[in-house]
């Protein structure tokens, strides 16, 4: 090959290489602009990443805060609403208050409750004979007081059950009731062993009354009425004494209506009250039993209101004497 060949052929390799070489330069210059880009590119990703984050993380805060806030409000509210219901419960425990305290003063002064047109009955024609057994005792000046602040007169039956309070005896005679003979011991197997044995208890109740009030009275009630059947351990003796204290000049007096005041258990003042409307209608006289006696709490709240509902029915009102009619039982024994 000559010299002039072997000169073009290196020229054109020569060309070849540099055109190589320009265009790997040209691709390593695009190659870099990309990878700058990418770069920029993936900072900026990472950059809005990192922001919504912090965006999400402030909105739960935000979030966070108004539930709390929300929680607050609902216990301010339920303690606001507890106060309300508390000053709502003392209200109403102060009207319950004022209400008992009302009905306290009407059943004091013997006031009738209001009741509809013909709940009263027209009892005109009717006599109460309110009679009270086994005093003296320390509710003795209660049963006075309710009896003279609605200027009714009843009858007591006394006995010597509670020795301490004989010195009543003088009150119930100074103010203008009847005293009446029932036992000194009441003690059913000592009084009901014998005819003797009733009458010598008998005679010691009677001195103990005259002795107390200076009153001899022949007005009596046998312990357990005439109808008991405590005395059947001896056959027979209440027909026997019956006869008998009728023989000696006595006037015995049963009952026509029950209280319920003796009943085992006890009765309520409501009790009471009902069972002393329960009278017949056959009968213008109504002996009503009740009892004297420190137990008989609840007999006296009933009185005024069993007075109250006589009177509202046109009874009238009047104590026991020898011509009293004696509603007596069927003697049981």
């Amino acid at each position: 090959m000559g010299t002039a060949k072997q000169n073009k052929l290196l020229k054109y390799i020569l060309i070849g290489c540099a055109a190589v070489i320009l265009i790997l330069s040209v691709v390593l210059c695009v190659t870099a602009v990309k990878n700058k880009n990418l770069k920029n590119g993936g900072s900026a990703a990472s950059e809005a990443l990192v922001s919504a984050s912090e965006e999400r993380e402030s909105l739960e805060a935000a979030r966070a805060s108004e539930a709390e806030s929300y929680q607050n409000q609902l216990r301010e509210q339920s303690s606001a609403f507890a106060d309300e219901k508390n000053a709502l419960n003392q209200t109403i425990a102060d009207l319950n208050k004022q209400l008992a305290v009302k009905r306290a003063a009407e059943a004091a002064t013997g006031a009738p409750k209001p009741l509809a047109p013909g709940e009263y009955p027209d009892w005109s024609n009717k006599t109460i004979y309110l009679t009270f057994d086994d005093g003296p005792s320390p509710r003795t000046p209660e049963v006075l007081k309710i009896l003279r602040d609605n200027g009714v007169k009843a009858t007591f039956f006394v006995t010597h059950i509670s020795g301490k309070s004989s010195h009543y005896m003088k009150d119930i005679v100074a103010e203008g009731h009847t005293i009446a003979l029932h036992s000194y011991t009441h003690d059913y197997d000592k009084i009901y062993a014998s005819e003797e044995a009733y009458f010598a208890d008998l005679q010691q109740i009677s001195d103990l009354v005259y002795s107390e009030t200076g009153v001899r009275t022949n007005l009596i009630r046998f312990p357990g009425g005439s109808s008991n059947i405590v005395s059947r351990f001896n056959p027979g003796i209440m027909t026997r004494l019956t006869q008998q204290v009728t023989d000696k000049g006595y006037v015995y007096f049963d009952w026509n209506v029950v209280s319920g005041d003796a009943n085992r258990g006890g009765a309520t003042a409501q009790q009471i009250i009902n069972n002393c409307r329960k009278v017949s209608k056959k009968s213008d006289s109504v002996i009503v039993l009740m009892h004297d006696s420190a137990e008989k709490r609840t007999t006296v709240e009933a009185l005024p209101e069993v007075i109250a509902y006589y009177k509202a029915a046109g009874c009238k009102f009047a104590t026991i004497t020898e011509s009293t009619p004696p509603a007596h039982q069927r003697v049981a024994n």
